[in-house]
């Protein structure tokens, strides 16, 4: 009976912070490690040993652990954390002030055999987490994490994009019945801006503007793109449409460079907890360096105008879906 209580408690110990009551499990695959927002790793001591010696014991291997699978998550391209902590005395500082932030998640002992199993997460956003402590070098120092360098995108004729008529939804205001002007016709809530077009203006582009768009959702399950700390959608131009350095300081720590996830209602829901009620859905034409992904000049320019209206990309309102 003594040992059947002390196997319940050792399972309630360790499911103490699990999603929905689950069983903690490791979370050490990187594209599993972005879509979920963390890293979460599992330590075991040798058996035989008291309490406290099992489970210090536990936590050195659950941080060597660690270290060993945040070095093989991806800082841009195809450098891995563990190949920018060779090259740059900068990132291996951070990194090693990045696992300080890592926190207990469970924890069991098992008095019969002696031995302890203790787990620790490490947060990708947030406070004490690998966006804020790479926070400074994504924004002011990426040479460091050897992305490559390509100009900004600009649709060929700012002015006539620009000009393109972007809806503007109109805040409602209660008005008492008795205060209705009799005469006067109810409005709709959504009424262009009073800007001019010109005649050359794209007619795609101003078709697609016809309903507001506060998210972007790119789908690049047609091609073996992978997550990174630094993610980028570029035009097929070889411009940038979006990088970190669109994206609001506090914005990149809760958010990086964007969600990720296998599934299109997947993408829409975790959009809708950012506030976006209207996405975008991008079709991607390929994948540069495995971590950039490239649409078509057209979208890109649609992608531009709701930015003007919207400041989608400054919110980071943008999400990857994975094959």
């Amino acid at each position: 009976m003594k040992k059947i209580l002390l196997a319940l408690t050792a399972v309630v110990l360790f499911a103490g912070s699990a999603v929905a009551g689950d069983k903690i499990v490791e979370v050490v695959n990187a594209d599993e490690v972005f879509q979920k927002g963390y890293i979460q790793v599992i330590g075991e001591s040798e058996a035989g040993q008291s309490r406290y010696r099992a489970k210090r014991a536990a936590e050195v291997v659950a941080q060597r652990r660690m270290l060993e699978i945040f070095q093989g998550l991806r800082l841009s391209g195809k450098t891995t954390v563990r190949d920018g902590m060779l090259s740059s005395e900068r990132i291996r500082t951070t990194v090693d002030g990045t696992l300080r932030g890592a926190v207990p998640c469970g924890e069991s002992f098992d008095r019969t055999e002696g031995y302890a199993r203790v787990c620790l997460r490490l947060n990708l956003h947030g406070q004490d987490s690998v966006y804020s402590a790479f926070d400074e070098i994504i924004l002011k120092e990426p040479k460091e994490l050897k992305v490559r360098e390509i100009p900004a995108f600009k649709p060929d004729n700012v002015q006539e994009v620009a000009a393109i008529p972007v809806p503007m939804i109109k805040e409602k205001t209660e008005v008492r019945e008795e205060e209705k002007p009799a005469a006067v016709e109810e409005k709709t809530e959504i009424e262009e801006a009073q800007v001019q077009t010109t005649e050359s203006a794209s007619q795609k582009i101003q078709a697609a503007v016809a309903t507001p768009v506060d998210g972007i959702i790119v789908d690049v399950r047609d091609f073996d793109f992978k997550p990174a700390l630094v993610n980028r959608i570029l035009t097929e131009k070889n411009e940038v449409l979006f990088d970190p350095s669109k994206v609001l300081n506090q914005v990149l720590i809760e958010r990086g460079c964007g969600g990720y996830t296998t599934d299109l209602q997947k993408a829409r829901a975790l959009l809708e907890t950012w506030g976006s009620k209207s996405p975008m859905v991008l079709k991607g034409k390929t994948v540069q360096n495995v971590t950039d992904a490239v649409v078509s000049v057209d979208d890109a320019s649609t992608v531009f105008v709701y930015d003007q209206r919207y400041n989608l990309l400054a919110q980071a309102r943008v999400v990857f879906v994975l094959k």
